[in-house]
């Protein structure tokens, strides 16, 4: 039990030191600059902000004037990097954010096609249905992937069998852009709504290294603003459809949240303004990296996941599986051990685990650091080296990467 300030200072000063002795490589992680930190500790933190949907200014509690006006502030930032005529900044996570689409948009007994766990989906609307009410009510199909990518003409003939009110595109396991312009003229078509997680894109669609879901088509797009995008935790919705918003503003408040935790606005518009000023670059080296250590790993005897012609991905990660390589533990929790951090997934009919390059990217590594990274993972996994040996050589390896870049 913590007794003193000292206690917990203490360990905070543990994790910070062991975090900076690790090699991050999760997909869905990345690291803010101390500028947007900063902003999470204003008198924001302490305030309430509850409004109605698409009504911004009727606050529930008094003394808002100005916290309307910085929201508002921060809504003309999002619609301009990421499309869309309205925006909802209460989702307190991207998942929180998933859920009010779906809550708000759907009616009992509608189906709706997700991207299923097995397939790096996020796992959004099959957990949902664990609670009983939502089993009896919605009811949930699961993409079709060939090699890691969606299969647009078997997609096209699930909707046909299964006539969906939805189809959600988008997972923790994108190594593609997903079809959803080619899909669009089909949902269309068979009045479908087309839906689109950017969780763990929203830093490559503000680069511009990734289309816009929302121009190609999206007519819903939400997302967690602290993956590929480097800002702080917390989610958005957007649409260029104003009944949808406000459909799905009316099943997030106050159903899901009240407070949204408005200490989150300063920060996420603090990291809106360094993306326009350092994404495409940033986006661009972070897909370099990625490519290049993808094709490291594939020259080292991984079976990397992907089309190799094309470099394996085109995103911040990549997928990689090992069963041919059998191990007497979850490889996570192995690689952890060597001071590795990288996510696996045993959902599916083979052992993966999915490697991001955002966070490794921000602090400088470039194309040639991967290399070494790639040696790390034949070292652990193929070679079956001492684990503690490994984790000297990753710790040595991570001291250079002390600086952050790409940010104010």
């Amino acid at each position: 039990m913590f007794k003193t300030l000292e206690d917990i200072n203490e360990k905070l000063n543990e994790h910070v030191a062991y975090r900076n002795e690790c090699l991050n490589l999760i997909a869905s992680e990345n690291y803010a600059s101390e500028t947007v930190r900063s902003y999470l500790s204003g008198d924001f933190s302490n305030r309430y902000g509850c409004y109605t949907t698409l009504k911004p200014e009727e606050r529930e509690y008094s003394g808002n004037r100005y916290i309307n006006e910085f929201e508002l502030e921060t809504h003309k930032l999002v619609l301009d990097m990421f499309g869309g005529k309205f925006v909802d900044l209460r989702p307190i996570s991207g998942h929180m954010a998933g859920m009010a689409v779906v809550l708000g948009i759907l009616e009992p007994g509608d189906t709706v096609i997700e991207v299923s766990l097995k397939d790096w989906g996020h796992g959004l609307v099959g957990p949902m249905r664990q609670i009983s009410q939502f089993a009896e009510t919605i009811k949930v199909e699961y993409m079709p992937f060939v090699n890691g990518e969606v299969s647009l003409e078997g997609l096209i003939e699930l909707c046909k069998k299964t006539n969906p009110k939805m189809v959600i595109f988008g997972g923790s396991g994108t190594i593609f852009a997903e079809p959803v312009k080619e899909f669009k003229t089909f949902a269309k078509e068979s009045n479908i709504i087309v839906a689109y997680d950017a969780s763990h894109v929203t830093g490559l669609i503000a680069g511009k290294v990734m289309s816009n879901p929302i121009k190609n088509g999206a007519d819903i797009m939400f997302g967690s603003t602290h993956k590929s995008f480097p800002g702080p935790q917390g989610g958005f919705v957007v649409s260029n459809v104003e009944e949808y918003i406000e459909k799905i503003g009316n099943a997030l408040s106050p159903s899901l949240v009240t407070s949204h935790h408005l200490n989150r606005l300063p920060a996420f518009a603090a990291s809106i303004l360094e993306m326009k000023e350092y994404g495409e670059a940033y986006a661009t080296q972070i897909v370099k990296n990625s490519k290049a250590l993808a094709n490291e790993l594939y020259n080292l005897g991984f079976d990397v996941i992907g089309d190799k012609e094309r470099g394996f991905t085109d995103t911040h990660l990549m997928l990689v599986d090992i069963d041919k390589y059998p191990l007497d533990r979850a490889p996570g929790k192995l690689l952890e051990e060597a001071s590795i951090l990288c996510s696996d997934d045993f959902s599916g009919e083979s052992v993966q685990v999915r490697i991001g390059t955002p966070e490794i990217t921000r602090r400088g590594a470039k194309e040639e650091d991967m290399k070494q990274i790639a040696k790390f993972f034949k070292d652990i996994i193929i070679d079956k080296k001492e684990v503690s040996e490994v984790s000297k050589e990753v710790k040595e390896f991570v001291i250079k990467f002390d600086k952050l870049y790409y940010c104010f």
